[in-house]
């Protein structure tokens, strides 16, 4: 079926891999899945050479990448680069093409055309030994940009350089653009000093044996061996001086080659420290819990594995009204308190700074002498640059999913070594491995602070069925963590003992207000009643689906009134068959609830609790568990004013 204009799909695929290859070789801060998201294209459909883009795909890729770059023509880099051999990145491809006539290079541009763009035409035509016309026309049903024309401008002046060619230039005498019927380009270079000599020693052997034909038919007296002697010797003289020049020329390439090779090398080291460096600093933000551990952990690689004087990095706040600094390297103790108490403005619409700018812009900045800027900066800017001594600087913001979550800073205050466009490409790699490392942390963050909210909620709507009880499970999640945090328990466990702990009782919501709430000692008949509540809170708990650290929840919150002697319920289960978790809760558990009051008793003060917790200790609560705590109520809290008046046997107020 043929295609219709709405359908038309110009553009291979290739085309688009060339800017990509461009965006990996010197703006390897570019976050691609961006642009690919920008432009409604997906990775694996420009990894496919039999792919084609749209009109429109293609046009937004471009509006997107000028954006994210700041380079108005890169369209016509793009085109050099891809027309070069550091798109083929291959060294005998550089040999290879060197020795091609110019007019056959332009002639194979002319053939494969066809494999990159449909609905237009190339035709080359030879103009002279030194130049070509290039007519390119597009189909009326294909509407091309201005931005397309600078694209081939770049392939064209591109093919010359690439065979070795001096002086050339581009003309431009008619474009579509300007109302012209097609693109015209005019292409010229000047020959090799090769190929100067050698059309110079051929037209002075043939001036030479013209001459002596004329001598012998006008009948001339010198003998024609002479003449031909002489013609020869001047040949040969002319073709030692062009032997000369091929010598040199193949010297020159050898150079050229031997060059080439060491920056081929030199790039492959540079790649391999780049790999290092940005799987280092990986590691380091992955192993990472909070973002000031992040900060400092960037930093901390940035010191040890780059070679910059100094380093810092600035995020904005909550509220996007500012840069705060949150990390350094390399200044002093008067520049890191200055730092500290200084904030960069994000609202102030004046803002010259380099770190505003560059956070807003979202691009990258090297300044290679402060004073170049100056005129463009605001006298706090200028102040500020002056008393930190920065004399040159990068600045990369730091960004993930089009968001600018800070920037990244480095200068050399000591070193000689000259701040390079290289430089930029490794910190924006290492800025964007920072800016996921963030946006993951503030993801966890605000996954973390719902699911908190949520635990908050659940735990209320039980507390609020009776005003006695409200508030028993932040108290008991809040016993049970510093309990945790004297066992020397991680991080992750503690906070998952404290949803455990704060869902503990969630069961309680299918027992009765008439039990639940009852003044007066329980019959058997209700405190069996009662016990089923940790059988509903792990089936409550189970649909919730936890996972990772959390899938325990479910088993821990449904133990706490299992027993060290195995005389606890639902299961029974005794020592080390009873979740760590369950143990640390039932002793914090048991200390709220005889010193809360209740329907049916007052508070017992803390002295007795923790005779009373002493008591449980070994049969029903873990001994150990219950001396941490004990020391921890030795220390921190009073006695409770009101007094203890036991209505129910002690053992059955864990019951509740």
């Amino acid at each position: 079926m043929k295609e219709t204009v709405m359908e038309k799909k110009p553009y291979s695929s290739r085309i688009i891999d060339s800017y990509i290859k461009l965006i990996k070789s010197r703006y390897s801060y570019i976050d691609l899945d961006v642009l690919y998201e920008y432009a409604g294209i997906e990775p694996y459909q420009v990894a496919d050479p039999g792919h084609w883009f749209s009109q429109e795909q293609v046009d937004l890729f471009y509006e997107k990448l000028v954006q994210m770059t700041g380079q108005q023509n890169i369209a016509r880099e793009a085109g050099r680069f891809f027309s070069s051999s550091a798109n083929k990145g291959n060294l005998i491809h550089e040999i290879f093409i060197s020795i091609l006539d110019p007019i056959t290079a332009f002639k194979k541009v002319e053939k494969i055309s066809a494999n990159f763009t449909k609905y237009t035409e190339y035709r080359t035509r030879k103009l002279s030994g030194n130049s070509v016309e290039i007519l390119f026309s597009v189909n009326p049903s294909v509407t091309e940009k201005p931005y397309q024309c600078e694209n081939r401008k770049g392939m064209m002046e591109a093919v010359p350089s690439v065979l070795g060619l001096k002086h050339v230039t581009l003309e431009h005498p008619e474009c579509l653009f300007s109302g012209g019927k097609c693109c015209r380009y005019v292409v010229k270079w000047e020959d090799s000093p090769l190929k100067i000599m050698n059309k110079i020693q051929w037209g002075g052997f043939l001036a030479l044996l013209s001459a002596n034909v004329t001598n012998l038919g006008l009948g001339m007296k010198l003998p024609l061996s002479h003449s031909l002697i002489g013609s020869a010797a001047i040949f040969m003289g002319l073709g030692y001086v062009t032997k000369k020049l091929e010598v040199q020329e193949l010297r020159s390439k050898t150079d050229a080659f031997e060059s080439t090779t060491e920056k081929f090398f030199h790039q492959i080291d540079v790649n391999y420290n780049t790999t290092v460096i940005a799987r280092k600093v990986s590691e380091v933000i992955n192993s990472k819990m909070t973002i000031e551990e992040t900060v400092e952990g960037t930093i901390d690689a940035i010191r040890e594995l780059l070679e910059f004087d100094r380093g810092l990095i600035l995020l904005v706040n909550k509220e996007k009204t500012k840069l705060q600094f949150k990390s350094g390297y390399g200044y002093n103790a008067g520049f890191q308190e200055m730092l500290n108490t200084t904030d960069f403005s994000l609202t102030n619409p004046h803002s010259k700074g380099v770190f505003v700018v560059c956070f807003k812009e979202q691009k990258p900045y090297l300044i290679n002498n402060v004073e170049d800027i100056k005129k463009d900066m605001s006298l706090r800017s200028i102040a500020f640059t002056k008393s930190i001594g920065a004399k040159s600087f990068i600045c990369c913001p730091i960004i993930c999913d089009n968001d600018t979550l800070g920037i990244l800073s480095v200068d050399n205050l000591h070193s000689q070594r000259p701040l390079l466009q290289s430089d930029i490409s490794l910190l924006m790699g290492i800025a964007s491995i920072v800016g996921v490392g963030l946006k993951k942390i503030q993801l966890m963050k605000a996954r973390e602070t719902q699911l908190q909210s949520i635990i908050k909620v659940l735990a209320s709507s039980i507390d609020a069925r009776d005003p006695l009880t409200a508030g028993h499970s932040e108290k008991v999640a809040e016993y049970a963590d510093e309990i945790c945090r004297r066992m020397g328990l991680s991080t992750r466990y503690r906070d998952m003992i404290h949803i455990a702990s704060m869902l503990h009782d969630y069961g309680k919501i299918g027992v009765p207000d008439s039990i639940l709430k009852k003044n007066g000692q329980l019959s058997a008949q209700e405190y069996d009643i009662i016990k089923t509540h940790v059988v509903k809170t792990r089936t409550i708990l189970n649909q919730i689906n936890f996972e990772g650290d959390l899938a325990e929840i479910p088993d821990i919150a449904a133990s706490h009134h299992e027993q060290i002697d195995g005389g606890g319920y639902p299961m029974g289960l005794k020592g080390n068959q009873i979740p760590l978790g369950a143990k640390i809760i039932a002793v914090a558990d048991f200390f709220d609830a005889i010193t809360s009051r209740r329907h049916y008793r007052s508070p017992m003060s803390v002295e007795m609790a923790i005779t009373a917790l002493k008591a449980e200790s070994g049969w029903h609560l873990d001994p150990h568990i219950v001396d941490v705590f004990c020391e921890y109520l030795n220390e921190n809290l009073h006695p409770l004013k009101d007094s203890y008046t036991p209505l129910m046997p002690l053992q059955e107020i864990n019951g509740v």
